[in-house]
């Protein structure tokens, strides 16, 4: 992992980065770049077709492997950050197949469409590389927003527990991807019983510093997600009141220093992806995409669904860097007999 000392030296060329590359406050608003068509469909032959709300091609994306097949596990969704698609969670998927999870169990789409390769510094993705080279990727970046894709999860969403059976299900989501789940529950509240539990993982869920102030109706997605928006305040209603709720069990993941994820550079935007009534963890100075992917983060995320499948919660930690998770002693075959349908 890069050093402390390592980051505080790159913090103001990243800084200066940032400013460089957001345009004049007086331009008009940048239009999203229209994705090249659908990511790849890598779902069960039998799932039914959906189609993007916005552009009308085939939503793509992973899982299943036959209608009502039986489950040891409540559904989980993955809901990617901005400018990716699904394949951006195959070594999650993987992490979880080695766990004991199956297909039916494992789903993500691509809600714009084929997506780029994020930038990683501890995981590879080869999967996903070769995928993206096989779909004829232009390498251009392909900028969306929350409230466009609001229409192409909550299908996907209802799509997955009618295939699966599951009236319960479970979200994991990154970047974009966070405030795109929560919008989407905050515009279907009747969603919210079923929600088992959600992971939020470095989430703008009270700003971010690639939007400072000036940037809404600027630049693609700050309207929504700069500090202070109303957009943000009525997401999380007032004093937080709507950030948790129950029954889900919800859990944020997070640099927290300011400095690792530059997505929430300086102190101002450090504590954004928190919130509150959530198990919020803290890995210090680790990049925005491997909070996602590193493995003793999945690991614990991983435990945080299985726990709430049986009504436990992770014992306190403080969160606060990658080491050793504490032992969590939960049968696979109890797991199995006691998950909710």
């Amino acid at each position: 992992m890069p050093s402390p000392r390592r980051f505080s030296r790159l913090l103001p060329a990243l800084a200066l980065g940032l400013c460089l590359a957001l345009p004049a406050v007086a331009a008009p608003l940048i239009a999203p770049v229209p994705p090249q068509g659908s990511a790849k469909i890598r779902f069960a032959p039998d799932f039914p077709a959906l189609y993007d709300a916005t552009y009308g091609f085939r939503i793509g994306g992973f899982g299943g492997i036959q209608a009502g097949l039986p489950r040891r596990h409540v559904p989980v969704i993955f809901v990617h950050g901005n400018t990716v698609d699904h394949a951006d969670w195959y070594p999650v998927r993987d992490a979880f197949r080695a766990a004991g999870w199956t297909d039916q169990e494992l789903w993500a789409l691509s809600y714009n469409g084929l997506g780029g390769n994020a930038l990683m510094l501890t995981t590879s993705n080869p999967e996903r590389d070769a995928e993206h080279t096989e779909m004829g990727y232009d390498g251009a970046t392909h900028q969306t927003d929350n409230d466009s894709n609001v229409a192409d999860l909550y299908q996907f969403i209802q799509a997955v527990r009618a295939y699966t059976g599951s009236s319960q299900f479970t979200l994991v989501s990154h970047s974009l991807g966070v405030t795109l789940a929560r919008k989407t529950l905050k515009l279907h509240p009747e969603l919210r019983p079923y929600l088992l539990a959600f992971v939020g993982i470095a989430g703008a869920n009270h700003g971010t510093s690639l939007c400072p102030p000036g940037t809404e109706g600027v630049v693609v997605s700050c309207d929504e997600i700069a500090l202070g928006t109303d957009w943000l305040a009525q997401l999380n209603g007032a004093d937080g009141a709507d950030e948790t709720y129950p029954p889900a069990k919800w859990m944020t993941v997070y640099d927290g220093t300011g400095v690792g994820d530059p997505s929430y550079a300086t102190p101002l935007y450090a504590q954004s992806p928190a919130l509150k009534g959530a198990d919020n963890r803290q890995y210090l100075l680790t990049y925005h995409n491997d909070l996602r992917l590193e493995p003793r983060i999945i690991k614990l995320y991983r435990r945080h669904i299985e726990l709430a499948e049986i009504g436990q919660s992770l014992p306190p930690w403080n969160g606060l860097l990658p080491g050793p998770l504490p032992d969590i002693k939960t049968p696979l075959q109890d797991l199995r007999s006691r998950v909710p349908l």
